[in-house]
């Protein structure tokens, strides 16, 4: 044999010489016991585990246009959705953002691009709220286009709220690679 089987052997035969020698009375250790368990015929008891919710739908959220902030570089006004159901609901991801406006070269929609952020759940207990951060950019030069409302849409929905535009103009930038204006993922509270 080699000598490493040789050692695991040895350990092997020393592990169990020990446990034997805890388990024997004659070794002056104690006995194993056993108790016997009771049965009942009662349910056994439960912990209440938190309730699975679903996701948010527009039927159980209320859209209205948080405050804006921002100087005259990019300006951030925030999009709140409060739960307005009697149970929790979850929102995980973006949602959606079209500004709405006058006729435009562009057109009269402005469908805002989604930012680099990494999203997270959000639950959203009756009554709560969680928000959406609309980044933008006022326009440098000119009058810019200035939307007159927008369609927002939960995360995972389909259907969309129509809310106020709370902000100025804004620089369109339709097809840009690397826009300055964008929307955050859902977040907790009602503002970031």
């Amino acid at each position: 044999m080699s000598i490493n089987r040789l050692g695991l052997v040895a350990v092997a035969v020393a592990g169990a010489a020990a446990l034997a020698g805890c388990s024997s009375p004659a070794s002056g250790g104690a006995a194993a016991t056993t108790t016997p368990v009771a049965t009942s015929s009662a349910a056994p008891a439960t912990s209440a585990a938190p309730v699975a919710a679903g996701r948010c739908t527009l039927d159980q959220l209320t859209a209205t246009t948080g405050q804006t902030t921002g100087d005259a570089g990019q300006r951030h006004t925030a999009v709140v959705w409060r739960n307005t159901s009697t149970k929790a609901c979850t929102m995980t991801g973006f949602g959606g953002v079209d500004l709405v406006g006058p006729a435009d070269p562009m057109g009269a929609t402005y469908s805002l691009p989604r930012s680099s952020a990494t999203p997270a759940t959000v639950r959203l207990e009756p009554g709560a709220s969680a928000h959406t951060t609309i980044t933008w950019l006022p326009p440098q030069d000119g009058p810019g286009w200035t939307p007159t409302g927008m369609h927002v849409t939960p995360p995972d929905e389909t259907r969309s709220a129509t809310v106020p535009w709370p902000g100025g103009a804004v620089l369109r930038q339709d097809g840009a690679t690397r826009p300055g204006t964008f929307i955050a993922p859902v977040q907790a509270g009602a503002q970031g």
